[in-house]
């Protein structure tokens, strides 16, 4: 199910609410100004109707704040340690126990 919504002609959304949208989804926006949101997650037409609807919802909703989310260093720097204690596990998993005959 694909959802066309006209952003540049929409009477709906303020011109900087229209340009932080071009900015952000100018990958699903065409030349025409018009964004495109393409939902086939599931067999049934009416089922992928509502969530690319929903998902258009996601994207006007995220067109009214400002900035992006950026995490802390002490975030970075946690999901490294778990990374690197990951990698210990997995590598000591596939060590060779030599076998004796």
């Amino acid at each position: 199910m694909t959802l066309w919504f006209d952003v540049i002609n929409s009477p709906s959304l303020r011109p900087e609410q229209k340009e932080l949208l071009w900015r952000r989804l100018k990958t699903r926006i065409g030349k025409d100004g018009v964004l495109r949101v393409i939902s086939q997650q599931t067999r049934s037409q009416a089922a992928n109707r509502e969530l690319a609807v929903e998902r258009f919802v996601e994207f006007d909703a995220g067109c009214g704040e400002e900035g992006t989310y950026k995490e802390s260093r002490a975030v970075r720097l946690r999901m490294l340690e778990e990374k690197t204690q990951r990698s210990v596990l997995k590598s000591e998993r596939s060590k060779r126990v030599p076998v004796e005959d």
